[in-house]
Order: C-alpha cells, then structure tokens, then sequence
C-alpha cells in the first residue's frame, strides 16, 4: 500500500474534528495530488503530532477533511543537534538548509561571521528566512519527517552563544584537531545534544574563535582535504546524527 501524501498544516488545525484548508494546501492537495473525496491524508504540525484524516468535500476553494485519529510520531532515538551554518551564497545555503532536514537537526541557526561573503539587511534577512523556512518544509514533507526544525534569523556568534545551552559543542576545525568522531563518542556518552558550528570559506576569525573556545566548543577534523563549506556541514551531520 503506498503512503499516504502528508502535508503540514497551523498547530491548532489538529485539534478540530473538521478541518478546513484553503489557498495553498487546498491547491496542493486537490490540484497537485488530484486527491478526491474519500482519499486519506496525514497532517502534520511541525512539532511530532500527527493527523490521520478522510477527504468528505472539495470544492473550488476549500477542501474539508474529517479527523479520524492524532497520534505522536514515535522518536528514533538520534542526537538533538543544533547546527550554526556560517551564512553562505544563495542556493548553497539553501542547500544546507534542506540537507539539514532531511539528515534530521532540530535547530538551525545561520551565523553571520566575519569572512562571510554576503551580507544581510533586516528586511532581505526577514525574506530569506522566510524562504529557508519554505525549503525546511517541503524537505520534511518530501522525506516524511513529522516534525520541522526551529529556523532562526541570522545571529552573530556572540549572540548564538548566548543562546546555546547544549553540553556537547564542536566546531570544524581546518587546522590539528581531533577527528569529529573520537570526540562524538566521548561526548555523547554524557549528552545526545549537541551543537555543531561550521565557518565560512574564508574560515572562522581570530576573535571568533576565541568566543567559540571560550563557550567550551571544542575543534573537530573532517580529515586532511579542505571542503566547501556546504560539503563540511553535511559530511559532519551524516557523522553526528549517526553517532
């Protein structure tokens, strides 16, 4: 039997016996996956809870569903990981951003560094998190997660640590340091969270670093080769989130 399409919805549809979508996921459901009356579907609310509901009408402008069940998706058991991306180019950050998803980290903040090439005002700021928090959505629908990662506005580094409360942190190092592995399994046996920082090209800065060192984040290898920023993250989330 295939799966039933999934689609999140706003956290307090779930709690209505009949449930009225409009615009876009009436779209989507009835014009993109030319779902009919009778048809299932699950919805979602972005923190783990999940809907099991029928299609009872569909009209032109809005779909009605009747809720048959909620349930909490079941939790597999993997590290909490906050990633601290340096903020990149465009779709690579993008790129990032989705990966993320998909590899399953709960928090992504976007670090505005110093050798960062692109540069934020508020109001672009505002748009590309909106953008990032388009792309986590359709990544965790495509990849069947039930729940959505927290996306932040960009923060500099003194301010993500203020925020960061995670007993185990790491940060990519290119110069001698232990490699991310060895040091995931002597943290992990004493915390499952975990805060992973990823610099710029250009590489984190001096005073950066000091910060980052002075909050406890310890420098962890990748090997011998220099990667792209954008491949660093996701080689180190496969290796964390598998820990």
């Amino acid at each position: 039997m295939a799966p039933l399409p999934r689609l999140f919805v706003p956290a307090e549809k779930l709690s209505e016996e009949t449930l009225r979508l409009l615009g876009a996921e009436h779209h989507y459901l009835s014009r993109v996956l030319r779902l009919s009356v009778g048809d299932e579907v699950l919805l979602l609310d972005g923190s783990a809870q999940v809907a099991k509901t029928r299609i009872v009408q569909v009209d032109g402008e809005a779909l009605l569903l009747e809720r048959i069940s909620v349930e909490t998706a079941p939790s597999h058991g993997e590290p909490v990981v906050t990633l601290y991306m340096a903020l990149l180019k465009g779709e690579r950050h993008d790129l990032v951003v989705q990966k993320a998803t998909e590899l399953g980290v709960r928090r992504i903040v976007t670090l505005l560094c110093k050798h960062c090439v692109p540069s934020l005002g508020h109001e672009r700021a505002e748009r590309r998190v909106e953008r990032w928090q388009r792309i986590v959505r359709a990544a965790a629908q495509q990849c069947r997660r039930p729940d959505l990662p927290e996306v932040t506005p960009p923060l500099t580094v003194s301010e993500a640590l203020a925020q960061d409360q995670n007993r185990c942190r790491l940060m990519l190092y290119e110069g001698t340091a232990p490699p991310l592995r060895s040091l995931l399994d002597e943290n992990t046996k004493v915390t499952r969270n975990v805060s992973l920082v990823v610099g710029p090209e250009g590489g984190l800065d001096a005073a950066e670093l000091d910060l980052l060192r002075g909050a406890g984040f310890l420098p962890a290898s990748l090997g011998p080769r220099v990667l792209r920023a954008e491949t660093a993250a996701l080689a180190a989330l496969a290796v964390v989130l598998t820990a």
